[in-house]
């Protein structure tokens, strides 16, 4: 009894334990009913896809870089009462359809996965969808499915290495400025975006600061171009150069294709850099840049209490006035104290910032009139006045014994 069952079980090993599957040809997609596709919750996503194009009868074209696509319900949602409206997709232009799914109770977007890439016709079947009318039948919507990034290449002639006549790299090739470099390019993508394509250069090498230059030229998608080694490349001990061709297609999908890092010779010590003056407190009050109305203050600008500015604009003035007043509010212009007088159009008038802290400040320009009438010239919008406190240490507390 013993021989025959270890027989068995050696014969079971040998040979395994296969199972068949009873119904091979199941498909969930086309065999589940629809009340099937109901669930507690939905996906949706964040924002649409963008109509990139329409065709035919104003057919909507989308494009997008994932596989799983939301397709938005022709109606906005599915309501509960009325027949669940069906997915349908065809991958030869409506030869053959195949159905996706049904929209579920009160479903807004329907997620759809592409099993490849590719153009995906899509119609909508179900109760107020008209019916098809030609043959193939037109899709309601297409969307294009692209997970590929553009394919680029790029090389340059001369080489940055050296090799010898077997081919073996023998050290990098030293270019020298002035030596004419030769950049060839192709890009390819079935949904390529044209306008996208940018070729653009560096001198910096990590860990510097990389700051790419774009040439200013429409490129091609197969193209040469012939540039001079330029002298920013050329740097004491020696500098380097790289190109880079950006490529992005219709789905979103980017390329960034970066060339050999070319080694450039070195060049003498270079002259010694003017130093540069230090800014004006006209300047340095508008944050390193100058607006069209110099010292006025912006909407929501933030000022410091107790600082000097400096205003060095003036309105456009036609009338003669006895004299021209600085004024500042510190609560939306219900009072208003003077902080500079005797204001010309030509000279600068430096104005000291009251001690407040208020988001509703603003500041005014007055002119005088004879029998003490006054006439308003400009008038900024609210903004911030913030004063910082006096430090203040409470004690007591121990003082640490100074250093010999």
């Amino acid at each position: 009894m013993r021989t025959t069952l270890a027989w068995t079980v050696a014969l079971l090993a040998a040979t395994g334990c296969q199972l068949a599957d009873e119904n091979a040809a199941w498909d969930p997609a086309q065999d589940y009913p629809s009340w099937a596709y109901d669930a507690p919750f939905y996906y949706r996503p964040s924002e649409d896809l963008a109509v990139a194009e329409t065709i035919g009868d104003g057919i909507p074209v989308y494009f997008s870089r994932h596989r799983l696509v939301y397709i938005k319900h022709p109606t906005g949602y599915q309501v509960t009462t009325v027949p669940r409206m069906a997915v349908w997709y065809s991958l030869d232009q409506g030869q053959n359809w195949r159905r996706a799914g049904f929209y579920g109770a009160e479903q807004t977007h329907f997620g759809f996965l592409a099993e490849a890439d590719g153009t995906h016709w899509v119609r909508f079947i179900g109760a107020g969808q008209p019916g098809v009318k030609t043959n193939p039948g037109k899709p309601d919507r297409v969307y294009v499915v692209d997970t590929v990034p553009p394919y680029v290449q790029l090389t340059l002639d001369p080489p940055t290495v050296e090799t010898d006549e077997e081919g073996n790299v023998t050290g990098p090739h030293v270019y020298a400025v002035g030596d004419q470099v030769t950049v060839t390019w192709r890009v390819s993508d079935r949904t390529l975006d044209t306008k996208s394509l940018e070729m653009a250069t560096t001198f910096g090498q990590y860990p510097e600061s990389t700051v790419w230059q774009p040439f200013p030229l429409k490129l091609k998608t197969d193209g040469q171009m012939t540039v001079p080694v330029p002298p920013e490349a050329s740097k004491p001990g020696g500098g380097v150069m790289r190109f880079r061709i950006e490529a992005r297609d219709r789905a979103g999908n980017i390329s960034y294709t970066f060339s050999d890092v070319m080694q450039v010779e070195g060049a003498g010590e270079p002259a010694p850099r003017p130093r540069p003056k230090p800014p004006t407190a006209l300047i340095a009050q508008e944050q390193g840049r100058l607006g069209p109305r110099p010292g006025w203050p912006e909407r929501g600008v933030l000022v410091r209490g107790g600082t000097d500015r400096i205003l060095n604009w003036m309105p456009t003035i036609d009338a003669k006035y006895d004299g021209l007043l600085l004024q500042f509010s510190a609560n939306n212009g219900r009072s208003w104290r003077t902080v500079a007088e005797n204001l010309q159009a030509a000279k600068p008038t430096t104005w000291a910032v009251p001690e407040v802290n208020s988001k509703i400040c603003k500041l005014r320009i007055v002119g005088l009139l004879a029998g003490n009438r006054k006439v308003l010239l400009a008038e900024s919008a609210p903004f911030t006045v913030h004063t910082a406190p006096p430090k203040i240490i409470l004690g007591p507390k121990d003082v640490l014994p100074e250093p010999e």
